[in-house]
C-alpha cells in the first residue's frame, strides 16, 4: 500500500499537475506545511485540510487518508483523469438546511487583518454557521459566483474603520480569486493575510487602501504584484451596533 507521501505525489501529478504552492493556497495554509506532508515529516492530514486537499486534487478523502478504496469517484483504484483545475475550494462539511429556501453559510476559523497583516493559520476549520433565507440574499443585491462559495470570516484590526470594525463578521465569496473590479478583497501578500480595498491603476499597479484615513494607502507594483494572491471578495458585513 502506498504511503501518504506517495499518494500525494500521485494525486499532484495530475492531470492537471498541482504544485505545492497551489495546494497550500487551496487549503489556506503555508507552503512549508504541504512540504511536511510530502516529505513525510507529517504522517497524517487532519480535519478540514484532508477534505479540502482531497477535493482540490479530485481524489477520494478515504484514499488520500488511508490508501483504501478507489482513488477517484467511480474508479477501480487506478488513477483517472481529473477535471479542469479550479481555484474554488468547496467545504464539504456544510450542513444542509431542512428548508430549501434557506442556506447555511459556514464561518471559517480564520481572521483577515485590517491592520498591518497577520500570518495565515495552518488550518481552516468550520466553527459555526449562519443560516439565512435565500430571498434575503436577493434583497441585498449581492452578486456572487456560487452559493457554495459563500463563507463568513472575521476582520481583525481597525484600518477599515468606517466601513466595518474590528471583529465584524464578513460575508465573502471564495469563488472570486482575481481582481475584476475595485472592491474589498481578502488576499495574501508575502505570506500575510489582509482585508483591504484594492484599486487597479493604469499600468497594472495596485493601490492597497485602508478606509480608516489614519492609515495611508500602499502601492503594490513591479515584482510585488506576483506576490498578491486573492482568496475572496468581501460582499457584506454583519455587525452589531450598541443602541
Amino acid at each position: 500500500m502506498r504511503t501518504l507521501q506517495e499518494r500525494l505525489k500521485l494525486a499532484m501529478a495530475g492531470p492537471p499537475k498541482v504544485t505545492q504552492a497551489a495546494l497550500a493556497r487551496a487549503c489556506g495554509i503555508r507552503a512549508p506545511s504541504v512540504n511536511d506532508w510530502i516529505s513525510g515529516k507529517t504522517k497524517t492530514i487532519e480535519g478540514q485540510n484532508l477534505l479540502i486537499a482531497a477535493d482540490y486534487l479530485k481524489v477520494m478523502p478515504m484514499w488520500l487518508a488511508t490508501g483504501k478504496g478507489p482513488m477517484r469517484k467511480g474508479s477501480d483504484g487506478g488513477a483517472q483523469p481529473a477535471s479542469k483545475e479550479s481555484n474554488v475550494v468547496p467545504i464539504e462539511s456544510r450542513r444542509k438546511s431542512q428548508d430549501s429556501s434557506f442556506i447555511t453559510i459556514p464561518q471559517l476559523d480564520v481572521a483577515g487583518s485590517m491592520g498591518p497583516g497577520r500570518v495565515p493559520p495552518d488550518h481552516i476549520e468550520v466553527i459555526r454557521d449562519i443560516t439565512v433565507h435565500l430571498d434575503w440574499l436577493k434583497t441585498q443585491g449581492l452578486s456572487y459566483s456560487k452559493l457554495e462559495n459563500l463563507a463568513i470570516i472575521d476582520g481583525d484590526g481597525d484600518s477599515m474603520e468606517g466601513t466595518f470594525r474590528n471583529g465584524d463578521a464578513l460575508l465573502v465569496d471564495r469563488g472570486i480569486t482575481e481582481i475584476r473590479t475595485d472592491a474589498i478583497y481578502v488576499f495574501t501578500l508575502e505570506g500575510e493575510l489582509f482585508i483591504k480595498r484594492l484599486q487597479r491603476l493604469t499600468g497594472g499597479s495596485l493601490r492597497m487602501i485602508s478606509d480608516n484615513p489614519v492609515y495611508p494607502a500602499i502601492m503594490i507594483e513591479g515584482d510585488m504584484l506576483a506576490k498578491v494572491h486573492i482568496q475572496a471578495r468581501v460582499l457584506l458585513v454583519w455587525n452589531a451596533r450598541k443602541l
